[in-house]
């Protein structure tokens, strides 16, 4: 599934707004490189900040370069800063016992609300735990069903949730093509459509609440799986404070031709306290700030280099995906759920017509704290045992380096230094585990 384009009067009722769509596009012939630029075309503007190869120079496509004003770029050095900061555990929930509130199965996603609460979307389930501070249950909701607030069991594994700070939790519903929302008391509210853009079929695979309002971010790529305009992927904002969702795109990337191959650039995005948003979408490591009018007003970058994709990385990648789908094969049997079925389905095809991106990306994934600090994690080989992480604040300025395999990326970030970690035991346990920051990294 690729990103497609929000159109005005359809999924972007605002209309364009001016956004950053940089990106770096290797190996495809003929160099144009541009810094600090403007592209203009009808309809919308893009701002890039970064240096990228294309196949055709921007005369050939109808772009005229305009130098940019108030951007600013800070380029940091190669040397990492190593830190070795020690986290609090605080408790871990879930359990391989089938009777207690604890034994999840799937855990799609959580969020951390303004009091240090802990919501748990657990899309076997198709339930909602809420989880205080110590470790304690506090409530569930929602449920399988086709009535408010229950969700279809055949959409279940594209289920995605965000959590406001006051509590209330928002579920992106791809079946009914809106976000339903509950209340901090686990009460469903109502179901906010996204619209005329419904019929769309939109497909979103992260959120994230902006604090104090009720917006919510993509935090990924929004795929329209039914159209076939693949020219640019998109990060968007969605207001849920009306009768029907307003979206807003917050920043945009160029698409490369043709189906998604393995190794291609990510798109990751994460909220900012002022109501902003760090981003990144490159090949080498550029993470890009935005302000709450989605102008891009940062760029910081380190000097690594993408790594070319080579015979031996391909073939171990390769058997990566054949686990994979091992492992997937032996689920769906199993449980002989359809949604699981269709899954290795989906991962064989993938496996028989893989094609690779030719290079590896700087960086693999970002995320976002809940004081403002960015968590940027670079790609790794296999001899080093894990992904170095570094840590910038919002301001542009690197704060250091976690060593490689010392953390995992947090799935959630609270109050008062919480984090949350998703994790699964060889066994298949699901869990998350709650730990506390030290003040120097929040």
């Amino acid at each position: 599934m690729k990103a497609r384009k929000p159109k005005r009067g359809a999924h972007n009722p605002r209309g364009p707004r001016r956004v950053a769509a940089p990106r770096r596009i290797a190996g495809r012939g003929a160099a144009g490189a541009a810094r600090g630029v403007t592209l203009a075309a009808p309809g919308v503007t893009f701002t890039l900040g970064v240096t990228f190869t294309l196949g055709v120079t921007l005369a050939a496509i109808g772009v005229t370069p305009v130098p940019l004003s108030g951007q600013r770029v800070i380029e940091h050095t190669a040397q990492d800063r190593p830190i070795a900061p020690v986290f609090q555990d605080i408790y871990r929930v879930g359990a391989l016992e089938g009777h207690r509130w604890d034994a999840f199965g799937r855990i799609a996603g959580v969020a951390f609300d303004g009091a240090g609460n802990l919501y748990i979307l657990d899309t076997q389930a198709l339930r909602i735990s809420v989880v205080d501070p110590e470790g304690n249950l506090v409530r569930q909701f929602a449920g399988e069903g086709e009535g408010p607030g229950e969700f279809g069991r055949n959409i279940a594994d594209i289920l995605r949730m965000a959590v406001m700070r006051d509590g209330r939790a928002a579920v992106f519903d791809f079946g009914r093509q809106g976000f339903a929302l509950f209340r901090a008391d686990g009460v469903y509210e109502r179901l906010i459509p996204l619209g005329s853009a419904g019929a769309r079929y939109v497909v979103i695979a992260g959120l994230q609440a902006f604090a104090g309002t009720d917006r919510i971010l993509s935090t990924t790529e929004v795929d329209y799986p039914m159209e076939d305009d693949a020219s640019f992927r998109h990060v968007l904002g969605y207001d849920l404070g009306g009768t029907t969702v307003l979206t807003d795109t917050i920043a945009a990337g160029w698409e490369p031709p043709g189906d998604p191959r393995t190794f291609e650039p990510v798109l990751r995005a994460g909220v900012l306290p002022d109501g902003g948003v760090a981003y990144t979408d490159s090949s080498d490591y550029e993470i890009k700030l935005a302000g709450p009018d989605g102008r891009l007003s940062l760029i910081v970058t380190r000097p690594f280099q993408p790594r070319p994709v080579t015979d031996r990385i391909r073939a171990a990648e390769m058997e990566r995906m054949r686990d994979r789908l091992a492992a997937l094969e032996e689920r769906a049997e199993r449980s002989g759920d359809p949604m699981h079925q269709a899954a290795v389905g989906f991962q064989r095809a993938r496996i028989e017509s893989a094609e690779f991106f030719p290079e590896i990306p700087v960086v693999q994934d970002l995320r976002t704290g809940w004081e403002g600090l960015i968590w940027v994690q670079r790609w790794h080989d296999e001899a080093s045992g894990g992904s170095p992480i570094d840590l910038l604040s919002a301001d542009g300025r690197y704060v250091g380096t976690l060593a490689p395999g010392s953390t995992a990326l947090p799935s959630a970030f609270g109050p008062d230094g919480l984090v949350a970690f998703v994790e699964t035991s060889e066994m298949g346990v699901a869990s998350v585990v709650v730990r506390r920051l030290p003040e120097a990294i929040r």
